[in-house]
């Protein structure tokens, strides 16, 4: 990606955080909110957009979930029931019996499994949620530096991708490293340039710092 007239010095990087009290957005260093003084904290450091995005992901992946667990527990009692019967007409109760336990031990494992894919997937989707709110606020903070003179304008759009063999999809990795593009210039080979933001994410407590430049 080409960096288009970059400022030559390296910027500091900017941590932001999101108070879970007032959902401002700040950049400070300190464990208080500079707003409403209270401290900064992993549950509920969302703003509004961010909470209902969330809220959205969860109520469809739940939704998902109880259609797979009824589904499973459908077929798991019809299974029993057949194994059941068949035991029954072969004039053997304690076969009988151990098949519908097999059954129902059966689909506790398929509910089990299809929980923890829940799980996983509400994850994967607050993930998202942060890395749109890392691009708004690098657009934003570009679009500040055109009107600075520092960039030359105009900030189309950014995009961020994780570096160094990183995924979203990695839910055991508590930080990721992303190169942002601030797209200033889309050239005659369709191909887009601009400007190079590094970023790290920090999934634990819901914070993110960048500076311009690799």
């Amino acid at each position: 990606m080409e960096d288009n007239n970059a400022d030559s010095s390296v910027d500091d990087p900017v941590l932001i955080r999101i108070c879970r009290f007032c959902s401002v957005q700040s950049s400070v260093s300190g464990n208080f909110c500079p707003n409403c003084g209270k401290p900064f904290g992993r549950k509920n450091q969302l703003s509004p957009k961010i909470l209902w995005g969330v809220i959205a992901a969860v109520l469809v992946v739940l939704g998902v979930v109880l259609a797979v667990f009824l589904t499973q527990q459908a077929s798991a009692k019809n299974a029993a029931e057949e194994a059941l019967a068949s035991q029954v007409a072969a004039a053997s109760s304690a076969a009988a019996s151990s098949s519908a336990a097999a059954a129902a031990a059966s689909a506790e494992l398929a509910a089990s499994a299809s929980a923890a894919a829940a799980s996983e997937g509400v994850e994967r989707a607050v993930r998202k949620v942060y890395v749109s709110e890392l691009e708004s606020s690098i657009e934003k903070d570009a679009k500040a530096r055109v009107k600075k003179g520092t960039l030359t304008g105009p900030i189309r759009r950014v995009s961020c991708t994780p570096t160094g063999g990183g995924s979203l999809d990695d839910l055991t990795s508590l930080t990721t490293t992303f190169e942002c593009i601030a797209v200033n210039k889309t050239n005659k080979d369709k191909t887009e340039s601009g400007y190079v933001f590094t970023s790290t994410m920090n999934w634990d407590d819901a914070s993110y710092s960048w500076h311009l430049g690799r």
